[in-house]
């Protein structure tokens, strides 16, 4: 509990205040995004969900073939192994915490309960235990850091009531203090990286939207080198979180960034018909595309949309499939005249 017990030492400088002021402008237009994409909402969540399950799976350098993580993160599978264990379970515990990010309560039971999810069909993950000696007892008594996580979330709480401090240092504190306290028999960063994205999810909205592990991902190596530092002076009572902290809010941003882009595109689309947007896409495409080409172009059109409307130009003779399968391809042709293949298109045709 060292970090977040001296949390009056942090100082932030003039550049870190105003790149909060950024991050808590655009936290403020939270109730526009939710209104923005109330329509399509459940589709957002479920590509940001795929996102991060592709990017944790990534993250943990798990055994698995990019195929299969994808398999895993679009739809329900049997696991073999215990790489893919650890990611259904991963994913059962993302799934119950993205239904409803905001009621997330920092508990030691929820800490439990995560636990136990992830140690289903993989080696058992429990508190860890150290001996210790206590007042008028000349023998060690074994002692759970259990206590010891429920006297640092219950310091996490009385920090946060206070209102002395500003919520992403205190976030990025709490998780300094759990990965070096070791609570955990096995997997303590991966559960402490789960908590530090339960207590972002559950205050920063953005990441019903974006994937949080997608950003993580990318800076990885900057995470770690962040946490060495961090870790270095943690015993001494002067752990330097300010390099963590500020990824924490970078991260934040570049998520808003996407959030906002993405409001601007949902925006223009919203007042076409997505299905006449994505046949003047296929005009504009190499004669030979995919569906894939169609939803880069498209991130906030459903599966469901494209299918109907290739189903529809094919029917229009305009489009016509070249083979079978998640890999077929398509070929746009010219209407009623198949035999001499495509259409050049110009702009000074009579």
């Amino acid at each position: 509990m060292k970090a977040l017990a001296n949390m009056e030492r942090i100082q932030i400088s003039n550049e870190v205040m105003l790149l909060l002021l950024s991050l808590y402008e655009y936290k403020g237009k939270s109730f526009y995004y939710d209104d923005l994409f109330s329509r399509d909402q459940a589709m957002f969540e479920k590509k940001t969900m795929e996102h991060n399950l592709i990017a944790l799976a990534r993250y943990l350098d798990l055994k698995m073939t990019d195929a299969r993580i994808r398999l895993f993160a679009k739809k329900p599978m049997s696991a073999r192994t215990k790489d893919e264990y650890l990611l259904a379970s991963l994913k059962a515990a993302l799934y119950q915490l993205h239904k409803r990010p905001e009621s997330f309560e920092l508990l030691v039971n929820e800490v439990g309960n995560l636990i136990k999810q992830l140690s289903k069909n993989t080696d058992p993950i429990q508190f860890a235990t150290y001996e210790k000696q206590e007042e008028g007892v000349l023998k060690l008594k074994k002692h759970s850091k259990k206590d010891d996580l429920e006297e640092l979330i219950k310091l996490f709480e009385r920090n946060l009531k206070s209102k002395k401090f500003e919520l992403t240092q205190l976030i990025a504190n709490f998780y300094v203090d759990f990965l070096n306290m070791q609570i955990l028999t096995k997997h303590n960063d991966l559960v402490a990286l789960i908590l530090l994205y339960a207590l972002l999810a559950k205050n920063f909205t953005v990441f019903k939207y974006v994937s949080f592990f997608k950003y993580f991902l990318k800076d990885k190596e900057g995470w770690q080198s962040g946490v060495i530092t961090a870790n270095y002076y943690w015993s001494s009572g002067f752990a330097q979180t300010d390099m963590i902290s500020r990824m924490l809010i970078n991260l934040l941003l570049n998520a808003y960034d996407e959030i906002d882009d993405k409001a601007h595109e949902y925006v223009f689309e919203k007042d076409l018909n997505k299905s006449n947007n994505i046949e003047n896409s296929i005009m504009k495409l190499d004669e030979i595309f995919t569906k894939e080409d169609l939803r880069k172009r498209h991130p906030n059109v459903s599966d469901a949309t494209i299918d109907r409307t290739l189903k529809r130009l094919k029917i229009e003779d305009k489009i016509r499939p070249l083979g079978k399968g998640r890999s077929s391809k398509w070929q746009r042709i010219i209407s009623g005249n198949k035999k001499y293949g495509m259409e050049q298109l110009s702009l000074f045709n009579d």
